[in-house]
């Protein structure tokens, strides 16, 4: 994980503001992009509370976790960690992925406590914070962000200062989560999935938002990909193999009665499979086929494609995004 450049699951979380200019807050709330889940703050003491109670919640990420089942030759190095994709996917079912906390804003001039103070107070490492600040507490917010209290500051004055922040929004929702599975990799050794490190996968991904409206990913195997959702919770597959997975995708689709004459144009990434193909569907396999689109990089290719999904236990998202921001509108967006 260390080496990966994206989280073996995206999806979207929720910002805290916190402000005592009541005005301000709600000002502030327009000009977030409008599919951002947010709760307002008017109190430092109110946000504190709610953040150590619900991140709290939160549950363990080791349950994203295998051992490994190539052991030592010894037998005394423990066996290295790899990601268990069916216990990622789960994660597409829960009804509080949305309402985890991923970024808290919050000014620097507070009644109680000021905003550096309370960034302090945050127990949770891995929420991201940014600092709203005048040109008065510049220099302390710099030092702020030096000290790794704060993960960013902006300044009220910026011309362009709501770009700056959906921006740093956006940004810092996908390091949060990335962030909790490298934490992970500091301790273990653990064996990264190729797709998360391959150079085109963050193009990839940009693909599939703009053509598919996928807004959260969950990792994938047999055969290497993602499995997606756009914020109605309809749930597609994407297949995306380098050359030697599309070699051993030949060999396991073989050994299910793919015809030879199949086999090498699977091996040679000229068609990609439908993941739900079975045993029974060989003889028709070229149906559930389909050329796929070629991202290519200095490193090699990677040949990919989207394919729907029949398991109707696996076909829909639950809750959906837009459920979810369905119901903080009539009862989460109001002051808290």
């Amino acid at each position: 994980m260390k080496d990966a450049d994206i989280a073996p699951y995206f999806h979207p979380t929720q910002i805290v503001l916190v402000d005592d200019d009541i005005d301000f807050l709600g000002n502030l709330s327009l000009q977030l992009d409008s599919d951002l889940a947010y709760l307002l703050f008017d109190s430092t003491s109110k946000a504190l509370d709610y953040l150590t109670a619900h991140n709290g919640r939160s549950a363990s990420r080791e349950r994203f976790f295998q051992r490994t089942s190539a052991g030592s030759d010894a037998g005394t190095t423990p066996r290295p960690l790899e990601i268990d994709c069916h216990a990622i996917q789960q994660e597409m079912g829960s009804s509080e992925r949305f309402s985890q906390v991923s970024v808290v804003l919050v000014d620097y001039a507070m009644p109680e406590i000021d905003g550096i103070e309370f960034c302090r107070r945050i127990n949770d490492p891995h929420i991201k914070k940014i600092l709203f600040t005048g040109v008065a507490t510049e220099s302390v917010a710099v030092d702020a962000f030096n000290k790794g209290v704060i993960d960013q500051y902006i300044r009220k004055q910026e011309r362009a200062v709501y770009d700056t922040l959906n921006q740093a929004i956006r940004s810092f929702q996908r390091e949060y989560i990335r962030d909790l599975f490298v934490a992970a990799a500091d301790i273990f050794s653990m064996r990264t999935p190729p797709i998360l490190s391959d150079p085109a996968t963050p193009s990839l991904l940009d693909a599939l938002a703009r053509d598919h409206g996928m807004i959260e990913y969950y990792l994938a195997d047999e055969p290497p990909g993602m499995l997606f959702a756009d914020a109605a919770g309809r749930v597609q597959r994407l297949v995306a193999l380098d050359a030697r997975e599309c070699a051993a995708e030949a060999q396991r689709l073989a050994a299910l009665g793919l015809p030879d004459s199949a086999v090498a144009e699977i091996e040679s990434g000229a068609r990609l499979c439908d993941p739900a193909l079975t045993r029974d569907d060989m003889a028709n396999w070229r149906e559930h086929s389909v050329v796929p689109t070629v991202s290519g990089h200095a490193l090699g290719a990677r040949y990919w494609a989207v394919f729907p999904v029949s398991d109707p236990l696996m076909s829909q998202a639950r809750p959906s995004y837009e459920a979810f921001l369905e119901w903080l509108d009539t009862v989460g967006y109001a002051l808290m």
